[in-house]
């Protein structure tokens, strides 16, 4: 975004903004009186108690802004957000802040998890005019809402060279009352700006044969850090999306080349400091090019995807590693995320007692005081660097050999770990923002039932069905995006409903219940009605009779998970192979042609949409089974399936003796047996290949599609 070039345009305001910072820790006060009291958001409640007069952002605190002609100072944070927190204590508590914020403004707190919508929108704001984008957001805006300064944390005073909020503040405040013209000239100029960067993205059929797979794939392998994973240099995001479409690429293309990549990098990852060693989840990023020190707080939505890639990545590859990462990751998730109901909380803070990272950090004399010698010397040779990636002095726990030698050094040092677990539970644990996302729990029942697949493992099965039963409660009339202690926000988002059908095709095609399938399409067809702007088009990220006073937005770029438009696609697809109605092929045909323009010239930007290319009806398989699923030798035939990454696959159970005439489902018409055994059927737009009745028959047939002679 070009800023206006008067005397108190964003180009002077800008070079205000600090560096943005990413950690957090929280507290939630009991409910008050103020504004913020009946919030679901931890983040709000924090500070419902302040005495800056903050109002949510809803339509009478916008109304509120114009009827005053007062501007509006928007601060976006998180409830795991270390700086939001800092900026809490050191900036919205000063009596100066408080004073000018209550005389002169509007002041709107949001939270960033509660309102993508909101973040979405000011964090493209932000990039554009600061060339970054982070929590806390920090925002001064006119009545109207158009921005005219951004910057991430600010401290009261001057710091660092940059000038302190109680500055900003007042230098905002004297503008706005003696030069109110001049601003306003900036702020049209600003939303001839914002039009343009609202603008939608290209539609339409691709103009050209180039595979836009292909692309996305040359830009991302260019990026690589061949030294030590991942894309570019510190700060270093695990970016489990992008990971996971180079995965599949790679098997399907048999590129030895860029799958050495992606196992490099999850080996890295995962003996990293970025992810918890004692306790298995990842952190967020790591600050480093190394992933030695990461930001330590934990995301659900992440660790949800990355169980997912790791479990990938066991079944491209066998390695055991990869399998115990991804239990890591879920275990831990069941240990310290899950709340009462089944479902999960949003994330674990980075402090506790307002110590950043304390409670995953170790001095070398701590981990001799619980070990004692000579057991202390072997787990700090193995994971104790005492001399790099610190976190406050103290050292965060890696592995310093091999990245491949993990699981042998798990083993070999299992019962110094588990002392050290033993003794961390001791520590005051990180505190945990509960409020329940219905997106990102969704994203955890795929994770849990893909493992129950995976690892055979019946405890996963049994977590993703407590996690589905609480989002599909809320699932009686229409979704809400946020819950927490019997309160629903109001706001619903694409994501919950994309991410929540989708979930609930993996969780068939874990147990088979059919049920599954009719809630997934009665979901999907509620998606179109509520997101669909125009037929056969991409989805909006906002029901079209939600209103927000900011632009409505068609989201299909992607940060660190696929967008809600790519999990539709792929669903809608994925319904339809499994006979779901004419209605959703038709869909799922007319939206992926009208994004063809859009991956032509995008597709590094949305590597979760260019999945659904591999369901087409040309590309995709159906995969049927015909069997009792109690019987072992059907279960041989499922364990056939689940080793392998089958990318572009349903697989559909039918009982025998199921009638030959499905109206519901097509694909779950009922076939014949072969010689009475238990049968697999592989199929291609609901035409297959001659049944086969034996586990080595099955494995056969489905390594021809694991590397196709031509792969679509």
């Amino acid at each position: 975004m070009e800023p206006a070039r008067r005397r108190f345009g964003i180009l002077q305001l800008s070079k205000l903004a600090l560096a943005v910072l990413w950690l957090g820790v929280f507290m939630v006060p009991p409910a008050t009186a103020g504004r913020l009291a009946d919030s679901t958001s931890p983040y709000l409640l924090l500070h419902a108690d302040d005495e800056i007069d903050w109002h949510p952002w809803d339509t009478q605190a916008l109304a509120l802004a114009r009827r005053e002609n007062k501007p509006i100072f928007l601060s976006i944070g998180y409830a795991s957000c270390h700086w939001c927190h800092a900026m809490a204590r050191e900036t919205f508590a000063d009596g100066r802040a408080i004073k000018i914020l209550n005389e002169h403004f509007i002041s709107i707190l949001v939270d960033r998890e509660e309102r993508p919508d909101l973040d979405n929108h000011f964090m493209a704001i932000m990039s554009a005019m600061l060339g970054y984008s982070g929590s806390p957001a920090n925002f001064f805006l006119t009545p109207d809402g158009t921005p005219l300064f951004a910057a991430g944390y600010l401290g009261p005073e001057a710091e660092y060279g940059k000038q302190g909020f109680v500055a900003v503040a007042t230098t905002m405040a004297g503008e706005w009352a003696g030069n109110r013209a001049e601003i306003l000239a900036d702020a049209a100029d600003i939303r001839e700006q914002m039009r343009a960067m609202a603008a939608p993205a290209p539609s339409g059929a691709a103009r050209g044969e180039t595979d836009p797979r292909a692309a996305a794939a040359e830009v991302w392998s260019s990026r690589f850090d061949k030294t030590y994973g991942g894309f570019g240099g510190g700060p270093k995001f695990p970016r489990p999306n992008v990971l996971s479409f180079l995965l599949h690429h790679g098997v399907r293309r048999g590129d030895q080349a860029l799958l050495e990549n992606v196992f490099w990098t999850l080996d890295r990852m995962a003996a990293g400091g970025v992810r918890d060693q004692l306790g298995g989840a990842f952190h967020r990023y790591a600050v480093d090019r190394f992933w030695q020190t990461p930001h330590f707080e934990i995301m659900l939505d992440e660790n949800a995807i990355l169980a997912r890639l790791y479990l990938e990545a066991f079944q491209a590859v066998g390695e055991p590693r990869y399998a115990a990462v991804a239990r890591a990751i879920l275990d831990d998730l069941l240990a310290r995320f899950r709340l009462d109901d089944g479902g999960f909380a949003s994330a674990l803070d980075s402090e506790s007692e307002h110590r950043d990272g304390y409670y995953y950090t170790w001095s070398a004399q701590e981990v001799r005081s619980v070990l004692g010698e000579p057991l202390a010397a072997r787990f700090i040779a193995a994971y104790l660097d005492e001399a790099h990636g610190l976190a406050g002095g103290r050292s965060v726990l890696r592995l310093l050999g091999e990245p491949e030698r993990l699981l042998e050094t798990q083993e070999r040092l299992r019962d110094a770990r588990s002392r050290l677990i033993a003794a961390r539970a001791a520590r005051v644990p990180p505190p945990r923002d509960d409020k329940r996302l219905t997106s990102w729990n969704a994203l955890a029942v795929s994770a849990f039932a893909k493992a129950a697949r995976v690892l055979d493992d019946e405890r996963y099965l049994e977590a993703a069905k407590a996690g589905i039963g609480p989002l599909l409660d809320l699932a009686g009339t229409r979704l809400t995006h946020s819950s927490r202690a019997g309160k629903t926000a109001g706001a619903v988002f694409l994501d919950d409903y994309a991410f929540l059908v989708a979930a609930l095709l993996d969780l068939y095609e874990t147990d088979f219940d059919v049920r599954h399938l009719h809630d997934a399409r009665r979901l999907m067809t509620e998606t179109i009605g509520l997101f669909q702007a125009i037929p056969g088009e991409a989805f909006r990220f906002t029901p079209l009779g939600q209103t927000s006073g900011i632009p409505a937005r068609t989201v299909l770029d992607e940060e660190n998970i696929p967008s809600g438009n790519a999990a539709a696609l792929i669903a809608l697809h994925r319904l339809s192979l499994f006979g779901g109605g004419a209605a959703l092929e038709k869909q799922a045909h007319a939206i992926l042609t009208s994004l063809g323009r859009y991956l032509e010239t995008s597709a590094p930007r949305a590597t979760g949409l260019l999945g659904a290319l591999y369901f087409r009806p040309d590309s995709a398989r159906e995969i049927v089974i015909v069997g009792d699923t109690n019987d072992a030798r059907t279960r041989l035939l499922l364990a056939e399936i689940n080793k392998r990454l089958l990318i572009g696959t349903v697989v559909a159970a039918i009982a025998p003796g199921a009638p030959s005439d499905n109206a519901d489902w097509l694909l779950l018409a009922g076939r014949p047996l072969l010689n009475g055994n238990p049968t697999a059927y592989v199929c291609k737009n609901r035409i297959c290949d001659l049944p086969v009745d034996t586990p080595a028959a099955l494995g056969a047939r489905l390594d021809s599609l694991v590397h196709p002679k031509t792969a679509p």
